[in-house]
């Protein structure tokens, strides 16, 4: 691969830059390289980036896009167009955009005014809260909760997919962003499309497994003001929206996820969570910043908010304070990559809805059908595996002490690794102390207390980067490895980044801090060759009598420590050691060193340094210098140990004879090899040198495979399905050691994942683990006792009575059954149809309606048995010419004859008023007496007239009367005696309302008599909406969270989720025997202390016979 040097030079001028330099000539050196090195020169520093070169969406019209690198972090992308370069670079917590302007290229910096919802709030104090007191925060960036975004359980497995799935990205660019960050240019529109695809790509590609595709329509583009979507809007208001604005402009089918970007009157974002995989997969909302972007898009995916400020928001609270991770609120575009905490979280939702299409034209399916369903391509790609012979479990340590992971891995396939370790206290506010830091190529993290200069220029420790001075607690810490470095794809096929995670404990419990306390001199300065003695605080209560420490030395104050001074030796609280031979000086002098003494507790996370802040050690010329000494540490083979050189040694100070003696010694230890050179003068001075040769650890002989069959992947319908655990055996080493991880999680109702994970390792052989998939999902109904028949009767004396019958589920056995029972008259008052309907659920809410139609025919010689085929409502329109006493006919109306599971009365349409569509509920009449049907909204072209049903009145000689419509009001309806005044028939009256502003009521029939019954239009079923009171106060009792109209007498179904998407309380009977009042009755969830702040619910009813589902807020104080 061709890579160029290119060296651009800025002058920093204020917040803009301008290059003199060409336009044409940058983007020419790109466009002509797929890699390239080019540094940017900001205040006097000169940064160098490496640019690769990654596909994008609108390759075919001209676009090439590149992402940049800084000692090997992302650090930004561009797009590199025939005539114009645009993109951002990060250095430094600092954002520089770049663009062309007039033919130049164009640097420039903005301080962005884009906030959080927490502090548009006014809640953005950076004091941590107490634990038992959070803050409060009713809206916060990026947690428009849709879903349970954390599991409940405490046992959790960060799960592995083997599919690379592509989504299709839809970006809004609506008129003020048009015109504002794009200029009204549609080129910048698609070049910034192409910056943010490459962006999101690298980091997915790396962290998550996704890829996103571009949606290439004009209609996504308002190029102009009579079309723009938002109107300067806030937030909230898009977000809620959006979606739905998607769906409108091109079609809920044609894209997987959606972003708008616009001008809003409070710049901040939003995002529903984890809807990527639901029906809101449009809500997403940023600004032009690429973190800001990535933010909410890890919202989109399935991951919470981190940090702790903030209070009571969709967090996971695993990151101290703003956090450093790109889900928290650290507003550093540095901070480009994901934690674990997220990266679990985002992977068991794909766990959940793991189903994809296996070709590009989405025609494939592979799993069970869901919402959302992405393109994937299945990886051959390997995971790596974490080497836990040398872990533990659990650590013990005192207060005040740093602490710090070696995490030993390989990988199958050689893949370079990245190394992280993170705190993982998930769900447990003011519990995170310890920074989740980038992923490293360097397997060892550490943790320590960092210190920085205050405007006095005096060192301060950094707040919230560890505990304090005498803080105890246990924290629970993942030790990870990942293998997605080389990115999405490798060798032009999917290569899906996979994981390895290690849980541990660390324990800080009272004691003696590990820590450097004096260090002593032979002399007044420190000296080459000469002894040191090192004193510390160690806890034998904590370390143990047998414990053993290393001892080490830097001389670039900690970047490296090149000389071993002593290993192995016992951890009682004293050495001595010789300060190193070869310790360079700063700036090349000998003065002065910036010397750091670090010693390690072995086989053991602790450690002490002898500074925390940066300093220099006096250090004087040696009184022997050594000559041809070799390298002061290196590693070789066992067998491939270099011979001793030939050292000399010469007197600084002693004028008799200037070459020292120089006595040679070794000694063999089972890890290293220790050499030693002695030198002394004629004047009696000494001066020690030593060189530690460290043993490769040898590629090991034998291998772990497991034994039998092991468990596999399936697919069970019911609970009790599950099986045991199974037993796995493996072999091939001794003393074999198997880890052994579960967790069930939760989507919805209707699915539940369960994950078990063997771990086999052994010491001197690479572990080998094996995953079982079990997918829980009940899709089978429930099935009813009997399934009657549809028949016709001669009269209504044949007409059967409605039977009784039950229901047994697959998982759930024996359910109840709801039933109603319709019927419909003819205008003579006659029975004309009888409808049964029967309805079961299970708690998977799998549904089985079965409807039987009873039709009434006088004219049939015998009662005729049809099979109905009708399970969901359908209606049939016939057109009637010629009115008739039982069917009146208005010139050119339409009667449907509905034959529907929930009875609704179609209506004859006239042309010019407009009146609602009643539908009647299985009314019953003694004298006669019908119920409430429900009145639908009004259209206006359209009007539609309803046929009442009213049971079994015997109506003689009546005569139609012309019918006047007029045009009803639909607010609180009230129904008054009706009059009919158009069709015009010889013999009867039938008088046909005229609706104005009805009451919901049930009205009874007035008077009928054997001639001319007069009849009160049946009032209308309950059409009043479902109202939710969603302010709830622990301090008021009548603040409750309250629900009304609502079909009396059946159950309503209640769940309460704090915005972690822990649920916290849940009542299947809701206002049967209690209501919320803003305290949790889930068992180990927060008790029964009183809540506060913003929740979500979610609600199941029945209204009008039917179930139905609300979901949404509710606030809490």
């Amino acid at each position: 691969m061709k890579i160029l040097r290119l060296l651009v030079w800025f002058l920093f001028i204020g917040t803009t830059v301008n290059a003199q330099q060409s336009a044409a000539e940058v983007i020419r050196l790109f466009r002509q390289n797929t890699s390239i090195e080019w540094h940017l020169h900001v205040k006097g520093e000169s940064i160098p980036f490496m640019w690769y070169e990654r596909n994008n969406s609108f390759a075919k019209e001209g676009f090439r896009t590149f992402v940049a690198y800084h000692n090997g972090a992302f650090s930004g992308s561009i797009s590199v167009a025939p005539s114009t370069l645009s993109g951002e670079v990060w250095h430094e917590g600092k954002a520089y955009f770049l663009s062309t302007e007039k033919g130049i290229l164009k640097i420039s910096t903005e301080k962005s005014q884009f906030s959080c919802g927490t502090c548009a709030d006014g809640h953005c104090n950076t004091d941590m809260a107490t634990p038992t007191a959070p803050k409060t925060s009713p809206t916060a960036r990026g947690i428009a909760l849709a879903e349970i975004a954390l599991p409940s359980e405490d046992k959790r497995v960060l799960y592995n997919t083997n599919v690379m799935r592509t989504y299709r990205l839809a970006m809004l660019i609506d008129y003020s962003f048009y015109k504002g960050h794009c200029r009204s240019d549609m080129n910048k529109v698609k070049a910034f499309m192409t910056e943010v695809q490459a962006g999101l790509n690298e980091v997915c590609g790396r962290e998550i497994g996704c890829q996103f595709e571009l949606v290439n329509d004009p209609r996504l583009i308002i190029t102009t003001k009579e079309k723009e979507v938002y109107d300067f809007p806030v937030v909230r208001t898009v977000v809620e929206r959006a979606t739905g604005d998607f769906n409108s402009l091109i079609g809920e089918e044609n894209y997987d996820a959606g972003i708008v970007f616009s001008v809003y009157k409070d710049n901040r974002g939003l995002a529903h969570l984890g809807e990527i995989t639901g029906k809101l997969k449009g809500g997403c909302i940023a600004n032009h910043e690429f973190y800001i972007i990535l933010h909410e898009f890890g919202h989109l995916l399935g991951s919470a908010h981190t940090f702790t400020i903030g209070g009571q928001t969709a967090s996971s609270f695993t990151e101290p304070d703003r956090g450093n991770s790109i889900m928290s609120y650290i507003n550093d575009p540095y901070g480009t990559y994901f934690s674990l905490p997220s990266i679990y979280t985002i992977r068991n939702r794909t766990n959940l809805h793991d189903a994809y299409y296996s070709d590009k034209a989405r025609t494939q399916l592979v799993g069970l059908p869901q919402a959302n369903i992405p393109y994937g391509e299945v990886s051959d790609n390997r995971a790596p595996v974490i080497h836990r012979a040398k872990l533990k479990k659990n650590y013990t340590l005192p207060p005040n002490t740093y602490f710090r992971f070696d995490i030993e891995a390989s990988d199958p396939d050689g893949d370079p690794l990245l190394y992280m370790a993170h705190q993982a206290d998930f769900k447990i506010f003011g519990k995170a102390r310890f920074p989740s830091n980038r992923p490293t190529e360097s397997n060892r993290i550490e943790f320590y207390q960092p210190y920085r200069k205050n405007r006095s220029n005096e060192w301060e420790a950094v707040p919230f980067k560890f505990t304090k001075k005498n803080e105890t607690g246990e924290f629970t810490f993942w030790l990870g490895v990942c293998d997605g470095k080389v990115g999405a794809y490798k060798d032009g096929k999917p290569h899906v980044p996979l994981y390895d995670v290690y849980e541990t404990k660390v324990n800080i419990v009272a004691g003696t801090p590990f820590k450097i306390t004096n260090i002593s001199k032979s002399s007044r300065y420190f000296k080459r060759g000469k002894e040191v003695t090192i004193n510390w605080g160690v806890d034998k209560n904590i370390f143990g009598e047998d414990s053993k420490v290393r001892i080490l030395f830097s001389d670039d104050y900690g970047k490296s420590y090149k000389y071993v001074l002593a290993d192995g030796i016992p951890n009682n609280g004293k050495a001595t050691v010789i300060f190193p031979t070869q310790a360079k000086g700063w700036n090349g002098g000998t003065l002065f060193v910036e010397g750091l003494f670090k010693i390690e507790v072995l086989n053991h996370i602790a450690y002490a340094v002898s500074s925390d802040t940066p300093a220099y050690l006096d250090m004087h010329s040696p009184d022997i210098t050594f000559n041809n000494l070799p390298e002061p540490t290196i590693t070789v083979k066992k067998n491939a140990v270099p011979a001793v050189p030939n050292v000399t040694a010469i007197s600084n100070y002693c004028s008799s004879n200037k070459v020292a003696k120089v006595a040679f010694s070794e000694e063999n230890h089972t890890t290293y090899l220790l050499r030693k050179w002695v030198a002394t003068d004629n004047c009696k001075n000494t001066a020690t040198a030593q060189q530690f040769i460290y043993y490769e650890k040898e590629t090991p002989i034998n291998s772990l495979h497991f034994v039998g069959d092991l468990p596999k992947d399936m697919h069970i319908e019911c609970r009790g399905e599950i099986p045991e655990k199974a037993t796995v055996k493996a072999a091939g080493a001794d003393n074999i050691r198997i880890d052994y991880e579960e967790e069930m999680t939760e989507g919805d109702k209707k699915a539940y994942k369960l994950t078990r994970s063997w771990i086999a390792y052994a010491d001197g052989v690479l572990p080998i683990r094996h995953t079982q998939q079990i997918f829980l999902r009940d899709t089978k109904r429930p099935e009813l006792s009997a399934y009657p028949k549809s028949m016709i009767v001669k009269s209504e004396d044949q007409v059967p009575f409605k039977e009784n019958l039950t229901a047994t589920d697959n998982c759930d056995g024996v359910l109840n059954v709801t039933s109603s029972e319709e019927s419909k008259y003819d205008k003579n008052g006659k029975k004309k149809e009888v409808t049964y309907v029967w309805f079961v659920e299970d708690n998977a809410h799998n549904e089985n309606r079965y409807v039987q139609v009873i039709t009434i025919n006088p004219a049939i010689t015998t009662p005729t048995v049809s099979t109905p085929t009708v399970t969901t409502p359908t209606v049939t329109t016939p057109t009637v010419t010629t009115p008739t006493v039982t069917t009146p006919t208005v010139t050119t109306p339409t009667v449907s004859t509905p034959t529907v599971s929930t009875p609704t009365v179609a209506t004859p349409t006239v042309s010019t008023p407009t009146v609602t569509t009643p539908t009647v509920s299985t009314p019953t009449v003694s004298t006669p007496t019908v119920t409430t049907p429900t009145v639908s909204t009004p259209t206006v072209t359209t009007p539609t007239v309803s046929t009442p049903t009213v049971t079994t009145p015997t109506v003689s000689t009546p005569t139609v009367t012309t019918p006047t419509v007029t045009t009803p009001t639909v607010t609180t309806p009230t129904v008054t005696t009706p009059t009919v005044t158009t069709p015009t028939v010889t013999t009867p009256t039938v008088t046909t309302p005229t609706v104005t502003t009805p009451t919901v009521s049930t009205p009874t029939v007035t008077t009928p008599t054997v001639t001319t019954p007069t009849v009160n239009i049946p009032s209308t079923s309950d059409v009043s909406e479902v109202i939710i009171y969603n302010g709830v106060s622990t301090a008021n009792s009548c603040n409750y969270f309250k629900i009304e109209n609502t079909d009396k007498d059946r159950p309503i179904y209640i769940a309460v989720f704090d915005e972690t998407g822990l649920k916290v309380y849940e009542n299947a009977d809701y206002g049967k025997n209690e209501v919320f009042r803003g305290y949790a009755n889930v068992k180990n969830v927060i008790g029964n202390r009183a809540l506060a702040g913003t929740y979500f619910y979610i609600l199941r009813y029945y209204k009008n016979n039917t179930l139905e589902e609300k979901k949404g807020f509710l606030y809490v104080k």
